[in-house]
């Protein structure tokens, strides 16, 4: 009967044998995994711990717990510190480089093409370090600028008198120059033109372009501010009953020399850079009280001949002394209606403010057979080319460029021969004001010269 209870057991045990084993296995595995996870969650919970005592970011237990008893109040989830990657160093700003945001700029706002081609960009760069291209202290922001009062509100051309902020805390006035509303009908390119005019380079005879602003109305034109009169209201002094109270009495040769060759000077300056200047005359030349002519009014090549018609509409009486033939006969106008234009302010100033041709004639029915004759007060200056100019056939004129060189030689003789003294702009010492400043009519005649 034992032997067959123990036969029975052993039976019983032989058959969960392989269920234990099975057991056994599984729990060991169950081990295994358990104490993996805690080996990882260990590592993971010291990494979070140093990186949250680093940035001083700890995480509140108590607001965890208290958040899941009460499911109405929000979660507040715990912000699981990450280390921050090293970050570049911001590029420093200078002169350089934030000449080329201004550069980006304005080609923006003016409607210029930004390539986004990395050659491009790269050309972009090195052409804008270039002294003298672009400036950021040039384009000036709407704050910068305040306008004081106005000075004309033409059909061409609108000018404020005003002042602009520049680096340093200094205030300096200025005129400010835009297009008229009317104008901009007629597809002037003013915004092309006000930023080629920051490229003209330093000189005495052009009117100084301080900068130009860019805003959402108006697109300004920023200029030296001048104490200044026309050439023409020189010249019409000179032989005048007034003209010995005036500090300038009549031109002498040294005068004549010095306003020629600066006008001559700023007419090459202009045609090389792509400007021209239709309706050039005595009225659109300011000289200084230190006898220096100053141009103003050019415009872009392109825009000639539309800004020639303008000024052409608004004359009662348009003659040869305004506008060559071809603008009167077919509205064109190019760089020899200039070298025209020029050689009658040339003229003007020799002959004491007359005129080479008379107002009645016109190109239509009384085309010159002969020209004017050269001015006898100043025979020693006397120049062929300058009749050369008068040619009806455009391609015969000499160009601005020939014009300049050929009366630069005959003042280098006059220089040379000793007879006269010409003064250096520098040195020279300019008269006595011929104006009484606590006069009303005085800052009258200095804003009428920009008319």
């Amino acid at each position: 009967m034992k032997d067959d209870v123990f036969a029975l057991l052993l039976g019983n045990i032989a058959s969960i044998i392989p269920s234990v084993m099975a057991l056994l296995t599984c729990f060991m595995l169950l081990c295994m995994y358990i104490s993996n996870k805690r080996t990882r969650s260990d590592l993971m919970t010291v990494g979070t711990r140093s990186d949250a005592a680093l940035n001083s970011n700890e995480v509140s237990l108590n607001v965890l717990s208290r958040n899941i008893e009460n499911p109405q109040r929000p979660v507040v989830q715990p912000s699981i510190p990450v280390r921050k990657k090293k970050e570049l160093p911001m590029i420093p700003v200078t002169a350089e480089n934030s000449r080329i945001y201004k550069a980006n700029l304005l080609e923006q706002r003016l409607g210029g093409d930004i390539s986004n081609d990395s050659s491009e960009s790269e050309k972009k760069y090195y052409s804008t370090t270039n002294e003298g291209i672009y400036h950021e202290d040039r384009i000036l922001d709407q704050k910068d600028v305040s306008i004081i009062m106005v000075i004309k509100i033409g059909k061409i051309h609108n000018r404020w008198t005003g002042s602009i902020n520049i680096p340093g805390g200094i205030t300096k006035c200025v005129v400010l120059t835009t297009m008229a509303d009317r104008v901009k009908k007629k597809t002037i390119h003013w915004d092309a033109f006000i930023k080629l005019c920051l490229e003209l380079p330093k000189t005495e005879h052009i009117v100084k372009v301080e900068a130009i602003s860019i805003q959402k109305k108006y697109n300004y034109l920023i200029t030296e501010h001048l104490v200044c009169e026309t050439l023409k209201s020189k010249l019409s002094r000179t032989g005048d009953e007034s003209a010995a109270a005036s500090s300038y009495g009549s031109l002498s040769i040294p005068d004549v020399i010095q306003h020629v060759a600066g006008i001559l000077e700023a007419m090459d300056i202009l045609k090389s850079f792509g400007f021209l200047h239709p309706g050039l005359s005595t009225r659109k030349i300011l000289i200084t009280h230190q006898g220096v002519c100053k141009l103003y009014d050019f415009c872009l090549a392109g825009d000639a001949p539309k800004i020639a018609a303008l000024i052409k509409q608004q004359m009662m009486n348009v003659s040869l002394n305004e506008f060559p033939p071809e603008m009167l006969l077919s509205s064109e106008y190019t760089e020899s209606s200039d070298v025209w234009s020029t050689a009658v302010v040339i003229y003007e100033i020799m002959s004491g403010g007359n005129p080479p041709f008379p107002d009645s004639m016109k190109p239509d029915k009384d085309m010159p057979a002969t020209t004017p004759s050269w001015p006898t007060t100043y025979k020693e200056l006397k120049n062929n080319a300058l009749f050369e100019s008068w040619s009806h056939n455009c391609s015969l004129r000499p160009s601005i460029h020939h014009l300049r060189g050929t009366f630069l030689e005959i003042f280098e003789k006059i220089i040379e021969d000793g007879s006269y003294e010409i003064p250096i702009p520098t040195m020279y010492i300019p008269m006595p004001d011929p104006y009484d400043v606590t006069d009303e009519k005085y800052q009258d005649h200095i804003y009428h010269a920009w008319e």
